[in-house]
């Protein structure tokens, strides 16, 4: 017996690490990395890279700007992505290991420490080995768990910093000890403070459901039995107010808002069985969970009853979901923090199988229960029937394991638990493949060529402005927050908090094109008057790639499979002038009026400095007005613009679009500007790009080429100008306007957080900037703080008077200050809470020392 005891003792933990490494093998055989195509590739790893590079440059620990991504913004838009997360700090040690490798080796022991961390917490309340371990593969074989390690790694990322604090408030409870609970939810909240909020209130059901009479004996024993029950775990989470309240000030600013919900909605009960069932935007479990929860709602007063009531009440009231989601939205992936409970309740399931501890008439009503529920919510409309059927079939096959596990064999419901979950954990591993990344792919993608390509221009061009990397769409899209060099700056960025100016001069004001489905992407575009405005000084091609730099743009060399092209003639990042329209007169603008006047002039302040030149007229293109059905593959038409003139430099082409099929995208490329209308069924950030805008240099074109994507849809409403500044032919004011504007020599300094520059200007005007807007920055002029305003639609400006000034730009975050001051009052107390206990236990000592044998 103590040979068993001992082989199950260390062949439990090993199994539970070999599963993960077999699923792990599974995802990357043939030639795969465990990491998605989109935000693993675009974000999980890209954030990290340049947090980590950040500090090494500046060795600023505690940033708060990110100039080099979307334009110039708040970098706690991107502290979800990883600024403080724990598991990243680490590869900070390791600046010779790539990050895309540290990331899926990292996902990977958390996998696995998924797994043994249960293991261990169930065995410290008091299961056996066995139910231990099988309640443990829950966690680890579970949906979200098995899909999510590769995709959106923050889903399930924090999973061991809950089980710590789960194991660590057990451990203060049997020993008043609190330091692995305060670290635990202090850690939880760094990796991801979305998903905190359901690690929380896991913890507070947890404790709460091993309620005792004494704490209710009156109001005040209530609150006081409350506090001390718990708060260990509150300050862990003000120890991480340094951070959060950055972040929450960001996204007071930057996040758009969440969906609206009624308030009969909200609390009217539902059953949606993805929140539990199969999906890996939910908990991910079979029907083997939902009869565990519905049986021990049957059970006498107990932990396990009050559990029970606790998760199904959560489950079946949107309400509670929408707060678990912070207020955003209803989605089921609110759930997965309670994925551990799920675990304790099906240990204490089996241990009363194990010992014959559940009476036949109370499993037989928990199981009947189990399947009205599962019946009733597979009569859903958005069930298919296959779904349905596999439901009904998972139902049928834990009715007989359980069914012999009471009669003949009792392990039999421990094996049918691991064979359910095995057949779910497969086939998430089988759909994570079709989204992972190839290793040849990334290969290209990471050549390093492009890298040397860059260090070669900093070498050469140590100014401020922006440099970009134009190749496939995919190439493009998983660059969107890439920054491979100090001092390359991008216009673009994928976040789900970003800086809303920016943003609404995007989509509202310059209507730039949308080639990506998701609304949260802000991607890169040929606008030529766009990319002359920002900045954007050089352009890396990839050469394999079959893109074209757009007008302006010379080629002055190659490295590799790198074509490096340069625009001697872009707008600096910061200048100053006095060619001014006011924020009035432009907005009485047309969209492509907008476009030539700021290709022209500058907008800043309350009255016209200059007249506008800009010439428009329209022209006709009505005949693109018609319903298109077009098979795989697309089709290409081509249009001749006969009635083009001379001084016609660009063309503005708009039209409405509406997709016959709400299931599937419509893509549609005009002269290599590709737009795109996301499916608004069945996706989660469709892009609402109903109108396509599109401007189209002319410089060596006399006509368009259009490219339809697959799919049925029509197009109306089309509008189409032909539009020029005024510099080919005319006299007027705009012929030479950008050529009377000063640099103001910006550069970012050491520190990363700021800029600093000078400059000579003959007239009063304005210091302009390509850096969008946001009330946390602060610009001295020769030491005195100048009134910023919003220009140019929607970038950081100050007036500037005539003379030589000297001007620094400087950021700070909101709430950075107010967050670290919290952090270190709660530290101080925490300091002195843990001295207090410390010198009660010595004096204890002193008090009642040893008995001397």
């Amino acid at each position: 017996m103590k040979k068993i005891r001992c082989s199950r003792k260390h062949l439990f933990p090993f199994i539970l690490m070999v599963i993960p490494i077999l699923f792990f093998l599974m995802k990357i055989s043939g030639g795969y990395l465990a990491g998605s195509e989109t935000d693993w590739l675009s974000q999980h790893i890209v954030f990290p890279e340049y947090f980590r590079q950040r500090f090494y440059e500046t060795g600023n620990l505690f940033p708060d700007f990110a100039m080099e991504i979307g334009g110039g913004q708040n970098i706690y838009n991107f502290g979800y992505y990883g600024l403080y997360n724990p598991l990243y700090l680490l590869s900070y040690l390791l600046p010779f290991v790539d990050m895309a490798v540290y990331v899926q080796g990292m996902m990977l022991a958390t996998w696995i420490a998924d797994g043994l961390l249960c293991y261990l917490w169930l065995l410290r309340e008091d299961f056996r080995e066995e139910e231990s371990f099988f309640a443990s593969l829950i966690m680890i074989m579970a949906g979200p768990v098995v899909f999510h390690t590769s995709m959106q790694i923050m889903f399930v990322s924090y999973l061991p910093f809950l089980l710590l604090t789960l194991i660590g408030y057990d451990r203060y409870c049997r020993t008043g000890k609190y330091a692995l609970l305060t670290l635990g939810v202090l850690c939880m909240v760094l990796t991801s403070f979305y998903f905190a909020v359901g690690g929380v209130a896991a913890l507070l059901i947890y404790g709460l459901c091993g309620w005792k009479k004494e704490w209710a004996s009156s109001p005040a024993v209530l609150i006081r039995s409350l506090w001390k029950q718990f708060y260990p775990a509150f300050f862990g989470g003000l120890l991480s107010f340094f951070y959060l309240v950055p972040v929450f000030c960001a996204m007071l600013g930057g996040r758009s808002e969440g969906s609206s919900y009624g308030l009969q909605e909200l609390l009217t009960p539902q059953i949606s069985l993805w929140n539990v069932l199969y999906t890996s935007y939910g908990m991910g479990l079979t029907a083997m969970a939902v009869v565990i929860l519905a049986v021990s709602l049957f059970y006498r007063r107990g932990k396990e009853k009050y559990l029970a009531v606790c998760i199904l009440l959560l489950l079946v009231f949107p309400a509670a979901e929408f707060l678990l989601n912070g207020g955003l939205y209803l989605r089921a992936k609110a759930y997965i923090p309670f994925l551990p409970l799920i675990a304790w309740l099906a240990a204490a399931f089996l241990k009363r199988i194990q010992e014959k501890d559940l009476e036949n008439r109370r499993l037989l009503a928990g199981y009947l229960l189990a399947a009205i529920v599962l019946v009733y919510g597979s009569r859903d409309e958005g069930i298919t029937d296959l779904e349905r059927y596999v439901v009904y079939a998972d139902l049928v096959l834990c009715g007989l394991f359980i069914l012999i596990g009471v009669r003949l064999w009792k392990r039999a419901v421990c094996a049918g638990l691991l064979a359910c979950m095995a057949v779910s954990s497969v086939c998430q591993v089988r759909m994570a493949r079709e989204h992972l990344v190839k290793v040849d792919w990334m290969e290209e993608f990471q050549d390093s060529d492009l890298k040397e390509a860059m260090q070669q221009i900093r070498k050469e061009d140590t100014g401020l402005y922006r440099m970009e990397v134009r190749g496939t769409r995919a190439q493009e899209k998983a660059a969107d927050n890439q920054s491979l060099v100090s001092g390359q700056n991008v216009t673009t960025v994928y976040s789900s908090i970003s800086n809303t100016d920016y943003e609404t001069f995007r989509e509202e004001i310059f209507h730039l094109n949308r080639p990506a489905r998701n609304t949260l992407m802000q991607e890169s575009s040929d606008n030529p008057i766009f990319l002359n405005l920002m900045g954007v000084k050089y352009l890396l091609v990839r050469e394999d790639s079959g893109e074209v730099a757009p007008e302006g743009y010379e080629k002055i060399g190659k490295k590799g499979n790198i074509d490096i092209y340069k625009n001697e003639s872009t707008t600096p990042v910061g200048y100053v002038t006095d060619q001014l329209i006011s924020n009035e007169t432009f907005e009485s603008l047309s969209w492509p009026e907008k476009q030539l006047a700021l290709s022209s002039f500058s907008v800043a302040g309350d009255r016209d400095n200059v007249s506008l030149s800009s010439e428009i007229r329209e022209t006709d293109l009505t005949s693109l007005e018609q319903t298109y059905d077009i098979s795989k593959g697309g089709e290409t038409q081509t249009i001749t613009l006969e009635d083009r003139q001379d001084g016609d430099q660009y063309l503005f082409l708009c039209f409405d679009v509406e997709n016959h099929h709400k299931s599937s995208d419509v893509s549609i490329t005009v002269n290599g500007e590709t737009n795109k209308q996301s499916a608004t069924r069945g996706y989660a950030y469709p892009n609402g790009n109903k109108t396509f805008y599109y401007v189209c240099s002319l410089e060596n074109a006399d006509e368009l080429e259009i490219t339809f994507g697959e799919g049925s849809y029509e197009i109306s409403h089309v509008k189409a100008w032909y539009g020029s500044t005024g510099s080919e032919g005319t006299d007027s004011a705009a012929t030479d306007s950008r050529e009377q504007i000063v640099d103001a020599n910006l550069s970012l300094r050491a520190d990363g957080d700021s800029l600093a520059g000078s400059f000579t200007t003959d007239t009063d005007g304005y210091l302009i900037t390509s850096i969008p807007y946001d009330d946390s920055f602060t610009v001295l002029v020769d030491g005195q703080e100048g009134k910023t305003e919003k220009v140019n639609g929607g970038f950081l400006g100050v007036p500037a008077d005539a003379g030589k000034h000297e001007v620094e730009i400087q950021y700070h975050a909101q709430g950075k200050t107010a967050g670290l001051a919290v952090t270190a009052i709660a530290g101080f107390l925490l300091a002195a809470d843990w001295m207090k206990k410390d010198g009660y236990q010595r004096k204890k000592r002193i008090a009642c020392p040893a008995r001397i044998r």
